[in-house]
């Protein structure tokens, strides 16, 4: 099978998906899907999934969603890490136009408003943001680069996005994003590293090795500004491995009592603890991902 993103080499099946915990429901939307790897361009990518599919899995578990109104949500440890790493390379400018790809139910505005209030928030996802922001404006609930309207844009953010694109829309994508940014526009991408972790789990769709992404972005004219790779130790990534459920678990149990007992309290007691506890200046999470900032090349 040739390599949907060179076209000149021929893909092997190196890898396969794991079996997933939610057996049936995977079963139902991704049956028999199988992993092809480039070696020439460093990309791995499901091969034999459909847009449909996708769409279809991501409306299933968007239902019966429970709504919980999470106070200082700007103080998310992931947003909250994300924004200070890219402060640390870029300013944000006052009158900002940002879009977001799949920001489920919270995305990077209200931690993004910390820092600069004067923000234009645009979004693409099946879901409908509710922050008390006035320039805030859902695009749709995906985007297809052949057909969907982007408006110029300072900042596209792509949080745990671009490793469930459907693999046969990336190159269109990032030829649209190209397009849509203004002159020195910046793409902040966040991934986990499933190559590192051999976590290949559905919906993931694209797993990048480090070379493998930094081809993918120069070859569509971005140049990479700044890059990190979190928790990549190679002691930390066996560990990672074989503790990665029981640290969901705990992480889970937290955020669920958190979000049980904040209502009652006071504000200053919320905030302490929301700042303490979920705001770290650094990794989030104890599994192995990628972080980097691309910016745009005028050609």
């Amino acid at each position: 099978m040739k390599c949907l993103l060179c076209n000149n080499h021929e893909t092997k099946e190196i890898y396969t998906y794991r079996l997933p915990q939610h057996y049936q429901e995977n079963r139902k939307f991704f049956p028999n899907i199988k992993i092809q790897t480039c070696q020439e361009c460093k990309i791995s990518y499901c091969s034999n999934t459909e847009r449909s599919n996708l769409d279809n899995y991501y409306k299933s578990i968007y239902e019966d969603k429970p709504k919980i109104k999470n106070r200082f949500k700007e103080f998310n440890s992931r947003f909250f890490s994300q924004i200070l790493f890219y402060i640390n390379h870029v300013r944000i400018h006052e009158n900002i136009k940002v879009l977001e790809v799949g920001p489920n139910i919270l995305g990077i505005l209200p931690t993004l408003k910390i820092f600069q209030k004067k923000v234009s928030y645009y979004y693409y996802d099946q879901v409908v943001i509710k922050h008390n922001h006035k320039e805030i404006f859902k695009l749709g609930d995906y985007f297809d680069p052949l057909k969907s309207e982007l408006p110029k844009v300072d900042l596209i953010w792509m949080s745990h996005c671009l490793e469930h694109i459907f693999p046969s829309d990336l190159k269109d994508m990032l030829n649209a994003y190209y397009k849509d940014l203004n002159k020195g526009g910046k793409i902040f991408v966040e991934i986990p590293n499933d190559m590192m972790s051999k976590n290949f789990k559905i919906p993931h769709t694209l797993f990048f090795e480090k070379e493998g992404v930094i081809k993918l972005f120069e070859k569509f004219n971005f140049k990479i500004i700044a890059f990190s790779e979190i928790n990549h130790s190679s002691d930390k990534t066996e560990q990672n491995t074989k503790s990665e459920v029981n640290f969901t678990k705990d992480k889970s149990f937290l955020v669920k009592f958190y979000l049980l007992i904040q209502k009652f309290l006071p504000d200053y007691l919320v905030k302490k603890f929301a700042f303490k506890n979920f705001v770290l200046n650094g990794p989030y999470t104890n599994k192995v991902f990628i972080r980097f900032i691309a910016e745009k090349i005028d050609k």
